[in-house]
């Protein structure tokens, strides 16, 4: 915006004052290089040469009506052409102004008004893509003289850049809003592997700030395991290709986030100035592939179960009969018969968690206190832990609510569960049971011994069939305790650490 140096009287020595251009609505010429400059409501003297300022008055919307008068065509509210007369006047101020145009052919006054107020639309619209060019090819297409041609052509022109800067506005909003509102987390790299920008969604799934990342390395977000494979994939990105790959970062809490990552070049003057990262997070995903495949060794396993457990049992019938008959008739072979009887009690065993998992079982669900049920289990477990030389230690929460559960199967579980924590304590120890409220809306059950503990790498596949950590073991009475909790809607978590001990966590919601 222009500023124009007046004075109020035009006389020499005055107080001058700066006006802005855009209050200015006509020029009036008095004298060689002498002018009254008008607003709605005012006027000011101005001298100096016109040509001084034609450019910046052609920019703002000054268009000449003859050789006395400039009018700002931007101010006009109306145009009576049958008396050649321009009506000027603003938005804000009450008063208006005239101008004398009888002389100038009225399509002239009509196009320039009709241009600048397409201009002034462009101005206020949020989408430049609906606005047609017709309107300015038509008129300057149309227009002989060439006194109008060249304001028709200089309104076009400042048309032309308008809406080029506001399309370029839309798409700089456009890619702002993808980047900054994208639930996915994009970062981009300088091609020494700095972080340059992210989005929000990074924070969140890192729990870091932007301070805390722009500018510097991620390798601190990535495991080691996988840092080669990001330098790896980088290198390859640098070199023009796209990568797709899996890696695993670490939350500033020190959980583990997995990402789906898509690595593209960042392409400057069709050279390589860095590389764009958008990520997925694919944890819960992973999650529930996880618990699929769980679902389907279920499965596999109860078709199986199905198909052999009632085959198995009737010559396992036969046979133990035969052994307690041998064993009342001959002598001296009692130990081989014991072994014999143990190893058939144990197949049996094994065929009955078959059937466990591979039939439905019936649920009652019913409101039940936990403290209760669990107090029956350990009456019932005492002596087994008094033989291991093992305390059993209950702690429960005052405010407790009951939870709507099978007690039987429910039982099951807590009887699962505390044998194996009895059996993993070869020289005795505490067990404690905790009964917490995590909420209103759930029950925690935590199981903590100090038993010879689960090495990292195997706690992911307990509850697999066939797979277990004891040496007698066969895993199904783990995975029958992952089934009766899923289905009661609970979750089932175990931590532990070598030669320190074991945490079993069971969360159930609670009945409302």
């Amino acid at each position: 915006m222009q500023k124009i140096p007046v004075t109020r009287d035009g006389k020499r020595g005055s107080d001058i004052k700066l006006l802005n251009s855009d209050e200015v609505v006509k020029i009036e010429l008095v004298k060689d290089k002498e002018y009254i400059i008008h607003t709605v409501n005012d006027k000011y003297y101005w001298t100096a040469s016109l040509e001084a300022f034609e450019e910046w008055m052609y920019e703002e919307g000054f268009r000449l009506i003859d050789h006395m008068n400039l009018v700002n065509m931007n101010h006009v509210i109306e145009y009576d052409a049958r008396k050649g007369t321009v009506y000027l006047g603003t938005e804000n101020e009450a008063g208006t102004k005239t101008a004398d145009a009888a002389w100038i052919h009225k399509d002239h006054i009509t196009n320039v008004k009709s241009m600048l107020d397409e201009l002034k639309k462009l101005d206020k619209s949020m989408d430049p893509a609906e606005f047609h060019d017709d309107i300015f090819e038509d008129i300057v297409a149309q227009e002989e003289d060439l006194r109008f041609a060249r304001s028709y052509a200089m309104i076009q022109a400042i048309y032309d850049r308008k809406k080029a800067e506001k399309q370029l506005e839309q798409s700089e909003l456009r890619y702002k809003s993808l980047f900054q509102h994208n639930p996915d987390p994009i970062c981009s790299f300088d091609l020494q592997g700095n972080c340059t920008s992210a989005n929000p969604a990074i924070f969140h799934i890192t729990g870091y700030t932007e301070a805390e990342l722009l500018n510097k390395s991620i390798h601190h977000l990535i495991i080691n395991e996988h840092l080669d494979r990001w330098h790896e994939q980088f290198a390859g990105t640098l070199s023009g290709q796209t990568h797709l790959y899996e890696i695993n970062f670490l939350h500033k809490n020190g959980a583990v986030v997995e990402l789906s990552i898509l690595n593209v070049p960042i392409f400057v003057n069709e050279q390589i100035n860095g590389v764009y990262m958008i990520g997925k997070d694919i944890s819960q995903s992973k999650r529930a592939e996880e618990m699929l495949i769980r679902s389907e060794k279920l499965s596999i396993v109860g078709q199986l179960a199905a198909g052999v457990a009632h085959e198995i049992r009737n010559p396992l019938t036969s046979l133990k009969g035969f052994v307690q008959l041998m064993q009342s008739k001959l002598t001296g072979y009692d130990n081989y018969f014991e072994i014999m009887m143990d190893e058939l009690e144990r197949i049996n065993f094994i065929v009955s968690e078959f059937l466990v998992i591979s039939k439905p079982q019936s649920m009652v669900f019913q409101p039940k206190n936990v403290q209760i049920i669990m107090q029956n289990t350990l009456t019932l477990l005492k002596t087994q832990a008094l033989l291991h030389d093992v305390e059993l230690i209950l702690e429960t929460d005052n405010q407790l609510l009951n939870i709507n559960c099978d007690e039987n199967q429910i039982k099951q579980v807590f009887i699962n569960i505390l044998n194996n924590s009895i059996e993993s304590m070869n020289t005795g120890g505490t067990i404690r049971i905790e009964l917490l409220m995590l909420d209103r809306r759930q029950v925690m059950i935590r199981f903590t011994d100090q038993g010879c503990g689960i090495p990292q790498d195997r706690i992911p596949r307990l509850g697999e069939p066939f797979y277990t950590t004891k040496e007698k073991g066969t895993g199904l009475g783990l995975m029958v305790t992952f089934k009766i909790i899923e289905n009661h809607g609970g979750k089932l978590s175990i931590k532990s650490e070598v030669d320190v001990g074991t945490v079993v966590e069971i969360s159930i919601p609670a009945a409302l």
